[in-house]
């Protein structure tokens, strides 16, 4: 299976993160025998919306599978193939962040301005900065209509629909391979010893503080020989 590893900075801001990030990343595709490929030009509004570019990615490219990170996380040098963390059969894979966190509300509403199912309730909300993805799901990465991108935690809530949409074969990722800073002490995670991948979502309104953040974490990660 050819696979890769995705990542997204758009803007001066998250490339200084991903200067950051990145040679974590690259440690990993190199463990994990894979590809590495940065999209550093938006091609969508609101930006977030550019990894929809992953289908055609997978098309044109001829990979079989996609793992996507968020620009703002760290991987611990010991993370196994996230892909491989499942012993499930999947097509979509990520962290279901509605065991945690009110997210089905938000996510009906869309469904219900964009004429889904009547009475539909969804099953999952899963969190998008950290996913895997195979091409036999492209249909989920299915665009809104021209003009009306819904701005909802980004594309966040969009792609969920999309997987409900598409009946996709989803299914759930430990939150040690996305362990979201925010809410962290939800999962009873210690982020320097516990979790696989460091994920500083929400933390976007001051670039420079999260890079200090980041830095600060990477340093205890290399105490711990992670």
């Amino acid at each position: 299976m050819k696979s890769c590893v995705v990542t997204q900075a758009l803007g001066d801001g998250w490339l200084n993160i991903l200067e950051l990030t990145r040679p974590r990343m690259e440690d990993y595709c190199k463990r994990t025998g894979q590809d590495f490929i940065s999209i550093e030009k938006p091609l969508a509004d609101p930006v977030q919306y550019t990894k929809l570019i992953l289908g055609n990615l997978m098309v044109t490219r001829g990979y079989d599978q996609v793992t996507f990170f968020d620009c703002d996380v760290l991987i611990a040098r010991d993370c196994p193939d996230i892909a491989k963390s499942c012993e499930d059969d999947f097509d979509f894979l990520a962290f279901d962040e509605s065991i945690y966190l009110d997210r089905k509300k938000g996510l009906s509403d869309l469904m219900k301005t964009y004429g889904f199912l009547p009475g539909f309730q969804p099953t999952f909300y899963y969190n998008t900065g950290v996913f895997v993805i195979k091409k036999t799901c492209l249909g989920a990465l299915s665009q809104p209509p021209i003009g009306l991108f819904p701005n909802h935690f980004a594309e966040q809530t969009w792609l969920n629909l999309q997987l409900h949409l598409w009946s996709t074969a989803t299914a759930s990722l430990d939150p040690a391979y996305n362990c979201m800073t925010s809410v962290e002490d939800h999962f009873g995670l210690d982020r320097h010893k516990d979790a696989y991948v460091i994920h500083y979502a929400g933390q976007s309104n001051d670039l420079n503080k999260l890079a200090d953040q980041i830095k600060a974490d990477d340093k205890k990660l290399e105490a711990e020989i992670r």
